[in-house]
């Protein structure tokens, strides 16, 4: 029955367009000036955003909207170096007088300039920062940013490791910054072709299988990569996300870079651990109508002030045109972007050390087309079209240097086949070199059509449709070494493999979307409903080799009370929502390395070095997982918008169950193998292989396979209060902030292990654990933001008070003990209480102490930050800030673990920005 309603939702612009009620329509013309200077500005966006009718202005400033049906609308505006202006009004009582819209410029002179994250309009739940709010911010990457999120933590800025978004969580998770889509200028940056792991059979936490130098294969993009100097908007998707947003299960941050005019701007900021400098222009080409950007910056960060060995550096840089075609009648915006940008994330060691020769380094040279925009047709079954297409090169190169080192000579396997084999004696200490080489590249695309029909008792439909596409292949040579020379050698020792003999991701999707706005008496209710049809890893139209996956999303609006006259409830709207979303696998978990086991069969060791050699028998195993599946989220929320006598707000309540997270679990196999004898060798001859007893064993061998393995759960509540504004001090007050609670679920199958015996000989059983292990967190943190704006002076000043009230996480009991024994035959033997003290089966079992299961509690911490930005002239501007100038830094004793102590807080930090403008 819940199928049957959805589908004649959806399916109900397909009927009122052809029942659209003859109605009058009228023309809107007016003209926008810059509030400041009351001169005409133009290249202006001018948009209604109800009925998704938009136009520019000229070049006197002069705009035309034609073909409006007269009803309550509201009219935008959006222009570069603009604060966005809103407004609603009642084109029914239109004179047809020419309108003036005044726009503020955002400098700190204009009383309208906001620099804290406001809530977004649309029905998704979303948190939406401007430029005047990005550069208060003094950001030196995308991550100082996200700190403005209610529900985030402030913490210094730090470019010495990777960083990786999340949304509505406790803490870090590869699959959750793998599910949060980073989308510039409409078109995502993917993770999805790194492969930049030495290999994946052997487990990733290991130096052996990632290298020494730092990766996020098999997780979110490194948002170091970022610039923040270039961005107009940022708009963060936290709840259920429309359908045009795909392939994400956490959410999405969506990215706007700047496109018109702007003076030339110089920018140099400095803090202990960070310098940047960027300059960036925008001029408008009058004679063409069309506009010109570009922008240029440099970092660089040092991890710690007393070591100058670990370095990051970033140099980006970008070039834009933009032009409005056929702005009288069907307006067709183009947005041509040229981006690149160069990290290389450097460790070296310290010359005074013995190992002074070894060094790593990460290198990422990328360079990105966009090509976007969107053309209001006006047609039948078509009001607008959105387009974007972007192609996208990148090379990553992982270097390292390092002394391999054992404690005696240590035997090789250099086959690449099945088999037995002549091995070699390696040093036991030498100094090795290997260079993971990967070249991944993306073209995306993806077009999305819109219809808007309005009706006389002020209900507006709007149907999108659309179709995206995206292409992910990594056509570098993989890992580059002397495979007689490797930077690891064990009984699991990989070989290189290319990575361009992967094949590509491919994915093809389909969407649509309908949304509905009709009144009930004096209220209003939106309704949007809609589906993504994902064909993951796409061989054909229809045809896939990871499966299809249908994507339902819903949101609704209940706008209960709207009446600004009223003194206490003006305003009170219920919002709900739920959806389902996926996340595709990234190559790294479809296309994993072969494992290969080298079973040393003979040692053969005599007195003269060059007769020396090993036997080994090598077997390889495909560790890849057929039955893989996409990562899962439904999203479940429930939220209030609300202006209770003045005060304006709202609280959302959300609830998340994310599934069949990615992984790499252990997979055992028992094998028949054997090994020969050295003593059968006569004296003073070379062993006969062939003559030689065989001597046969059973033998487990391990290795890493890709896996859905684990799970997370989130809820909690955030919340923004807009508390007013004190004139006197001329201060507005507003509180943000979250209860969050995050549960991951280690393990939801179960779980193989082979404990070590401590001896060449192994133990006879695999233990069998149960599912279940997880860690639950949860945290209540508030920040009061006190933002001071003198614009006699041209000066902001924002104090921001956060308290972590609540702070905890303990691990559920969970008994790591087996469940069953299986032995190589495959026999089952039931685990009792009475193995887990008997010597034989001790070892598989893993005892906790009584503190590990006690909840870890903290108290509340304190912190105080201060950001201050005073423009000199229009010329110059200078900002500052200082992160916990109290340098409040209380010790914690933790509970689970006595006498173990750590600092809470970040230490008192500081930085400076000059702003030149000419």
């Amino acid at each position: 029955m819940v199928k049957k309603l959805f589908l004649v939702f959806l399916l109900t612009p397909l009927f009122l367009i052809n029942n659209v009620v003859a109605q009058q329509k009228i023309n809107v013309q007016g003209k926008v000036i810059d509030k400041k200077t009351k001169e005409p500005v133009i290249f202006c966006v001018i948009h209604i955003k109800e009925l998704e009718k938009w136009t520019i202005t000229d070049s006197e400033g002069n705009f035309k909207l034609e073909g409006i049906t007269p009803e309550v609308y509201t009219l935008e505006t959006e222009c570069l170096g603009y604060e966005k202006f809103a407004l609603t009004f009642d084109l029914k009582r239109y004179s047809g007088q020419p309108l003036t819209l005044q726009i503020a410029p955002a400098t700190y002179d204009m009383k309208e300039v906001t620099v804290v994250a406001q809530k977004g309009k649309d029905l998704n739940t979303s948190t939406v920062l401007s430029t005047a709010a990005i550069e208060h911010v003094q950001a030196t990457s995308l991550g100082d940013i996200m700190q403005l999120i209610p529900g985030n933590i402030i913490t210094n800025p730090d470019l010495a490791d990777p960083q990786q978004l999340s949304i509505r969580e406790i803490g870090s998770n590869a699959n959750s910054a793998m599910g949060t889509a980073l989308i510039v200028d409409g078109a995502p940056i993917t993770n999805d072709g790194n492969m930049q792991v030495v290999t994946t059979a052997q487990s990733l936490s290991s130096d052996y299988a990632t290298g020494m130098a730092s990766t996020v294969a098999g997780g979110g993009v490194d948002i170091r990569a970022i610039p923040t100097e270039n961005i107009e908007s940022i708009e963060v998707i936290k709840g259920i996300p429309s359908v045009i947003y795909g392939d994400l299960t956490s959410g999405a941050v969506v990215l706007k870079t700047k496109s018109g005019r702007t003076p030339l701007e110089l920018k140099l900021k400095t803090d202990p651990k960070n310098k940047q400098f960027s300059i960036g222009q925008g001029f408008n080409l009058t004679r063409t109508k069309s506009a010109i950007n570009y922008n240029l910056e440099y970092s660089k960060s040092n991890a710690d002030l007393r070591s100058k060995f670990h370095e990051y550096q970033r140099i980006t840089g970008s070039a834009g045109w933009s032009k409005t075609f056929f702005t009288k009648n069907n307006p067709l915006s183009v947005n041509l972007k040229y981006s690149f940008y160069k990290t290389i994330d450097e460790t070296k060691t310290d010359p005074d050390a013995m190992t002074n020769d070894e060094e790593y380094n990460s290198k990422e040279v990328g360079h990105r087309i966009n090509f976007n925009g969107k053309w209001q047709l006006n047609k039948a079954l078509i009001t607008d079209i959105s387009y974007s297409f972007s192609y996208s090169n990148t090379h990553q190169d992982s270097y390292q240097k390092r002394y391999r080192s054992g404690s005696s000579l240590e035997a090789l396997s250099v086959a690449t086949i099945e088999g037995e084999n002549i091995g070699l004696y390696l040093p036991a200490v030498q100094l090795t070199e290997m260079t993971i080489d990967g070249r991944p590249i993306t073209f995306y695309g993806q077009i999305t059509a819109k219809k808007v029909n309005t009706f006389k008792n002020k209900t507006i439909n709007t149907f999108l449709y659309g179709v995206d596409y995206k292409y992910t292949h990594n056509s570098g040579d993989g890992s580059i070494y002397d495979i007689t020379n490797p930077p690891y050698v064990s009984s699991s020792t990989a070989r290189p493999r290319s990575f361009d003999d992967i094949p590509a991701m491919k994915t093809l999707t389909f969407y649509f979307e309908d949304k509905l706005t009709f009144p009930i008496g004096s209220t209003r209710m939106t309704l949007q409903a809609g589906a993504r049809i994902n064909n993951f890893q796409a061989s054909g139209l229809f045809k896939s080799d990871l499966g299809t996956y249908f994507e339902p999303r819903t949101n609704m609006s209940y706008e209960l009370v709207k009446d600004k006259h009223k003194k206490v409830f003006k305003e009170f709207t219920l919002n709900l929502g739920i959806g389902r979303t996926y996340k595709a696998p990234s190559m790294l978990y479809l296309y994993p390395d072969m494992a290969y086991k080298d079973l040393k069969v003979m040692d053969w060791f005599p007195d003269e070095a060059e007769d020396r050699f090993p036997v080994f028998y090598t077997k390889m195993f495909d560790t890849s997982n057929p039955g893989l599946e996409p990562t899962e989220n439904l999203k479940k929320e429930i939220g209030v918008d609300f202006n209770i006598a003045g005060i304006r707000g709202n609280v959302t309540f959300f609830d998340e169950k994310v599934e069949n997270e990615l992984g790499f679990e252990s997979h055992y196999e028992s094998i028949h193998y054997y090994t020969y004898d050295p003593e059968e060798v006569p004296d003073g001859t070379v062993p006969d292989l062939a003559s030689l007893t065989k001597n046969y064993r059973d033998y487990f061998v391990s290795y890493q396979t890709p896996m859905n393995i684990s799970e997370t759960k989130k809820k909690g509540i955030e919340f923004d209060l807009r508390l007013g504004k004190v004139k006197s001090l001329y201060t507005e007050f507003s509180i943000d902030g979250a209860w969050l609670k995050t549960t991951r679920v280690y393990n939801t199958k179960e779980v193989y292990n082979l404990p070590s015996s401590g001896s060449s000989s192994q133990y006879e059983y695999l233990g069998v654990y149960a599912a279940g292990e997880s860690r639950e967190s949860e945290r209540f943190n508030t920040n009061l933001r006190m933002v001071t704006h003198i614009p006699d002076l041209r000066l902001m000043i924002t104090t921001t008070l956060q308290m972590i009230w609540i702070e905890k996480y303990n691990y559920p009991f969970y008994d790591k003990a087996p469940s069953y024994l299986i032995n190589k035959d495959g026999d089952i033997i039931q685990f009792t209480n009475e193995m887990r003290t008997d010597p034989q089966y001790v070892r598989y079992v893993t005892e906790r102490e009584e503190d590990y299961w006690q909840t870890e509690s903290f108290p509340p911490l304190f912190m105080a930050n201060l950001r201050l930005s005073k423009e000199i002239s229009d010329n110059m501007s200078l900002s500052m800030y200082v992160n916990n100038f109290s340098n409040y830094r209380p010790l914690h004793e933790y509970d689970r673990s006595p006498s173990s102590y750590s600092r809470r807080n970040s230490t008192i930090y500081f930085g400076a920005e000059l702003k030149i403008k000419l």
